[in-house]
């Protein structure tokens, strides 16, 4: 009899299936609640954008009696095909604000009509906010994806500046939570030249949420997901190749779980396709860090991985080759992109 393979890889997952990540989660919440912003990064499939939907659809778990009072708004920013100015920005960003509004004569929709006409200018957007504390909701802002807004917005300096000014004050009623795949101090360096010469860093206000490696406790709880064919040894194995990367684990956990499935487990073919999907991954991750490297030096991150990757190489080196797999070749390969 068939089964359903419990190890889903590729898109974001249901909240559901979310496994780890709750410390992130509550760190998160409770900045939302007091009026804070935070930045969710960490490195290409990580589990931002899973993150991100949990927020939303499971305020009640997260916020308890205060989930009533908040109004979330979500922006892809890489589906933004265009240039974008800023009405149009915060146009799209206050549409579910606005479909909360039943009153067309309240003070608030009024604000923000008064707001919108203006372009969305520093003194009616101030009126605006004021207008949403004394409605007392909590409106969160989250735009994933946020790498590819820094190249689509016009005036990039005003848009910026705004955004600090908007989401920075005290007991705000406006929260902004991005998620990207560049750190803090990346972010500052990478809007520098809008800034004027001796101001504050855009994203200083943002708190930094970092989604590294799952946990052993998580990483357990991820694998023992099967209890059909895994083994103890099988779960080792998995641990030791993909490490705490969830992305890579669910991965390399999906194509073990097929072989057995389909009675096809040869150590061979399954070395071989993990390593199809293992370089697939790292070379995405290798390339979000070379778009960075072109701004900066090497990060301590990058010289771990790499002393960690080449102690492995030396481990592996032998045992790969039996394979057809020829780990010189492609360090040649990676180097010659990367110079």
């Amino acid at each position: 009899m068939p089964h359903n393979n419990p190890f889903i890889y590729g898109n974001p997952v249901a909240p559901d299936q979310l496994i780890g990540r709750k410390k992130e989660l509550r760190q998160i919440a409770g900045r939302i609640i007091t009026g804070q912003s935070s930045i969710i990064t960490g490195s290409p499939r990580s589990g931002k954008t899973s993150v991100l939907k949990y927020l939303m659809e499971r305020k009640a778990e997260l916020f308890g009696g205060e989930a009533e009072k908040l109004i979330f708004s979500e922006l892809d920013a890489s589906v933004y095909g265009f240039k974008v100015d800023k009405s149009q920005f915060w146009d799209s960003v206050f549409k579910p604000l606005l479909e909360q509004i039943q009153d067309q004569d309240s003070p608030l929709f009024k604000a923000y009509r008064t707001c919108q006409k203006n372009h969305f200018a520093p003194y009616e957007f101030d009126k605006f906010i004021d207008q949403i504390k004394q409605a007392e909701w909590q409106f969160v802002l989250i735009i994933d994806e946020f790498d590819f807004l820094l190249n689509e917005i016009q005036s990039h300096q005003e848009f910026f500046a705004g955004l600090r000014t908007n989401f920075c004050r005290p007991n705000s009623p406006m929260s902004l939570i991005i998620a990207t795949n560049l750190s803090r101090s990346q972010l500052d360096r990478k809007t520098e030249q809008f800034r004027h010469q001796g101001g504050s860093p855009y994203f200083n206000y943002m708190g930094e949420i970092i989604l590294g490696a799952l946990s052993g406790e998580d990483i357990d709880k991820l694998l023992h997901q099967d209890d059909i064919y895994f083994t103890d040894n099988d779960r080792c194995f998995l641990k030791e190749i993909a490490g705490g990367h969830p992305y890579l684990l669910k991965t390399a956990a999906s194509i073990l779980w097929e072989t057995y499935e389909h009675d096809e487990k040869n150590e061979l073919n399954l070395k071989r396709e993990l390593y199809i999907k293992v370089a697939d991954i790292l070379d995405n991750i290798w390339k979000s860090w070379s778009q960075i490297m072109m701004d900066e030096q090497f990060t301590s991150l990058q010289k771990v991985f790499i002393s960690v990757a080449l102690v492995q190489i030396k481990k592996w080196k032998v045992n790969f080759k039996k394979h057809g797999i020829n780990i010189d070749r492609l360090i040649l390969k990676r180097h010659s992109m990367n110079t």
